[in-house]
């Protein structure tokens, strides 16, 4: 699957399962204090150098569908959904 793919995906369970594949394959995702949502590990040069994300629309989305407005409501969802897979 193409990173952008998770645009069209709307449920938070089915996103949840997205992940755990892209980290299966060795992706990274985390939550980002400077952006204020979750982000994809090839994201971050851009976000520490306040330059404008390739992934910024799609990650916007993938976090608004996770509900993940913070650090609290990140933790909150890794907690349900294991995202970070520990």
């Amino acid at each position: 699957m193409n990173v952008e793919e998770l645009s069209k995906i709307t449920e938070p369970e089915k996103m949840a399962e997205e992940i755990h594949l892209f980290k299966k394959v060795g992706e990274q995702f985390f939550f980002s204090e400077k952006a204020g949502r979750l982000i994809i590990g090839r994201e971050y040069p851009f976000i520490e150098n306040g330059q404008k994300s390739p992934y910024e629309d799609v990650m916007t989305h993938v976090s608004e569908v996770l509900g993940i407005k913070d650090r609290k409501s990140y933790e909150e969802v890794d907690l349900r959904y294991n995202l970070t897979m520990y």
